[in-house]
């Protein structure tokens, strides 16, 4: 897969009163961070989604600016208590889920920031929730080619229990561009509502990722776990079918859009 056509995450952990950048971005990757792509688990963290670039039609490599960007959060199906818990100020476990208490960055650059909410498993946060973000949505924004954008989500990842040493989280994503032009980055070729065609493109191998890595010193591994499994979490078809179509939304006209390079 060539890079250049891939949008960017990076990551930020929040530290008290200190954001410390864990990875550097990389130019042109819809990608979390660089490689390794390493979070720590536990952690309260920034992610932000570069747009780097437009749409294009392959055949005459005319460019179509962004309009709208979704994302979805694989939070449909919880946790086993031997993969991650949350716990409580006393020590209480409770369930969890790979994203939690996400919130998306207000930004004058889009019309709309729509964080859609639903019921999840229970986790510990401040009390027990059963309900949390499923997916994030930029409207009616307008970046071109000649210009780029950050979209910021701030999210909690859960403490690593078991044998698990690691999480590779998926984070399958829409970008939505003039003329009905569209690249979905869904990591499967099964989805019912994004098949390729003149103005889709779908990445069916591909769909953004990162991985949580457990903290090995405050939390060790199990001597009988010996090195540590690798656990994968990525939404089904179902959930990338209902999600990632753009939600019909009635915009207020004193809410205009801020356009980019517009």
């Amino acid at each position: 897969m060539n890079i250049n056509h891939l949008l960017l995450l990076t990551c930020a952990v929040a530290a008290t009163g200190v954001q410390a950048h864990v990875n550097v971005a990389t130019e042109n990757a819809f990608a979390l961070g660089n490689e390794p792509r390493e979070y720590l688990e536990g952690k309260t963290v920034f992610l932000s989604i570069n747009l780097p670039h437009s749409c294009s039609n392959s055949e005459t490599g005319e460019r179509f600016a962004t309009t709208d960007v979704a994302v979805l959060l694989p939070n449909g199906r919880g946790l086993s208590r031997n993969t991650a818990v949350t716990a409580d100020r006393q020590g209480n476990l409770y369930g969890a889920n790979a994203l939690m208490g996400s919130k998306a960055r207000m930004s004058t650059a889009w019309r709309k920031v729509l964080v859609s909410k639903g019921e999840v498993e229970p986790f510990y946060s401040h009390g027990l929730k059963n309900i949390d973000a499923r997916a994030i949505y930029w409207l009616k924004g307008y970046v071109d080619n000649d210009h780029y954008d950050d979209l910021d989500i701030r999210t909690k990842f859960p403490r690593l229990a078991g044998c698990t040493e690691r999480l590779k989280i998926y984070v399958p994503a829409v970008q939505y561009c003039e003329k009905g032009y569209r690249i979905a980055w869904i990591g499967t070729s099964e989805s019912t509502v994004f098949q390729p065609d003149s103005k889709t493109r779908v990445e069916g191998h591909y769909a953004p990722y990162f991985y949580v890595v457990r903290d090995t010193v405050n939390n060790p591994l199990p001597k009988e776990c010996g090195e540590g499994q690798t656990v994968e979490i990525r939404p089904s078809v179902e959930e990338i079918d209902t999600y990632l179509p753009l939600p019909r939304m009635t915009y207020s006209p004193s809410f205009p859009r801020m356009p980019i390079g517009h």
